[in-house]
Formats: C-alpha cells, sequence, structure tokens
C-alpha cells in the first residue's frame, strides 16, 4: 500500500509554473468512471471545509477539513487529544528534519520553509469509508487526476496544488481500552512532512528532483525519528483497530 505519492514528477520550479498555467486552463483527465477530473477536483469545496480552520501551536500546517469515520468515532474525530496527537508529530519532525539533512549530507538552502500546505484529514481505510466520496481513496472521482497510481494511500502530498491529505486516525484503543497516540497515523504524517519539506526548505532547488529519491527520504526520514514498522495494508490496520475494540 503506498504511503504517499506527489502528484508531479518535475523539478519544484516546473510545477510552480504548470500550477499556475493550470489556474488559467484545467488540466483535464478522462477518469474511469467517464467524467472529466481535473487535479483542483482533490481540493475540497466550499461546503466541504470546516467552518473555521484549525491551527496548532507547533505545526504551521492549518487544518481545514476533517472527515471523521462513523465506525470510529473516538479514533478518528478531531478530539483535542487527537489534535495534541497532530500537533506533536508536526513538532518533533519539523524541528528534527534539519538534522537529518545534515545526517545525510544533503544540503538545505533554506533556514525556514517559504511556504506550507494545508490540510484534509480524511478517511482511508478502504475496507471502511476509504472509497467513499471525499475519501482518500475516492480515486475513480476526486482523487484520480492527483494519484493514478491507484489504491491505496494513507497520505498525499500534492505540491502543486500546496496541500497535503491525510488519514483520519490519530488516536487508537488498545487491548485495554486505553485511548492513545496510534504509531501507524505518526509514521504517515512524519513520511509526508518529509515531502514537504523537502519541497519547501529548497532541498530539490539545491539537488536535481528525482521521485524515487523523494520517496527513499521520506522512507529514511521515518527511520531517522525511530519508527521502524513497515507501512500496513487496510486490513491489517481494521484488524488492530477492531482488536482495540474489542472486536474478534
Amino acid at each position: 500500500m503506498p504511503q504517499s505519492r506527489v502528484a508531479s514528477n518535475g523539478h519544484p520550479r516546473v510545477l510552480m509554473l504548470a500550477a499556475a498555467a493550470l489556474a488559467a486552463v484545467a488540466f483535464h483527465e478522462r477518469s474511469s468512471s467517464g467524467h472529466s477530473s481535473t487535479r483542483w477536483d482533490a481540493l475540497p469545496r466550499s461546503a466541504e471545509q470546516l467552518v473555521e480552520p484549525i491551527r496548532l501551536p507547533h505545526c504551521g500546517m492549518a487544518i481545514v477539513e476533517w472527515r471523521a469515520t462513523g465506525a470510529l468515532p473516538v479514533e478518528t474525530s478531531p478530539s483535542d487529544r487527537a489534535l495534541a496527537v497532530v500537533d506533536e508529530a508536526c513538532r518533533s519532525a519539523f524541528e528534527r528534519y534539519g538534522a537529518f539533512l545534515r545526517a545525510k549530507g544533503i544540503p538545505q538552502p533554506r533556514t525556514e520553509p517559504d511556504s506550507l500546505p494545508v490540510i484534509s484529514v480524511l478517511p482511508a481505510n478502504v475496507l471502511l469509508d476509504g472509497k467513499a466520496p471525499r475519501a482518500l481513496n475516492d480515486l475513480p472521482t476526486r482523487f484520480e487526476a492527483v494519484a493514478p497510481a491507484g489504491c491505496c494511500y494513507w497520505g498525499l502530498y500534492v505540491e502543486s496544488l500546496n496541500h497535503l491529505f491525510v488519514r483520519n486516525d490519530p488516536l487508537m484503543i488498545d487491548v485495554s481500552g486505553t485511548v492513545r497516540a496510534n504509531p501507524r497515523f505518526i509514521r504517515t504524517l512524519t513520511h509526508e512532512i518529509s515531502h514537504v519539506l523537502g519541497s519547501r526548505l529548497g532541498v530539490w532547488t539545491a539537488v536535481p528532483y528525482d521521485r524515487q529519491m523523494d520517496e527513499r527520504l521520506a522512507e529514511e526520514f521515518v527511520a531517522f525519528m525511530g519508527m521502524t514498522s513497515p507501512v500496513e495494508s487496510s486490513t491489517e490496520d481494521l484488524a488492530l483497530h477492531r482488536r482495540g475494540a474489542g472486536a474478534p
């Protein structure tokens, strides 16, 4: 199961020019469902956005959309505890990304990001509602133009839209019934922040952009942060959530 995809394959400067052109003339693709889709379909419409963006003290990326999963209300709702998990994951990743680049011998042209994306927090497990409309793996309609490689995604940073889409389960319930931070969510967000910071700190202005290298660096950053577990499937993820809920 893919952890993330940057929707564009070129150098960031080229991508910004392409995004500007797309603002004037939409880039259309014919989706598998037969409708004409554009990358802008991936963005939340006004009625789908939160009334007020959620701004966290240690995360410069405002949350503009949050969709919970009905079967997992505690784990996937924007509670104070869930927001604290998001904020702490942001804080840790932002604080240590510079040290990661230095350890890898990779230049960091900017000390601070030139801009940061906003975030949509969306259902992603395809065995629950992860393929429903306005979910992260709603690939036949809303996300097909930015995620053409196919199912399935836990996170997706689209540089040309300056938007980060991420799974909606910051919390989990363990076998004792205790609500705690979900390490799978933290892993996903950490991976995606590597994509964000690699772009916004100017790494790809100093190093020729390579999509495979970008993905490899994101996984190496996850390991640098002490996370060693592989990316789980929807089946594995659902089993872990159900085990905590006491299901067989």
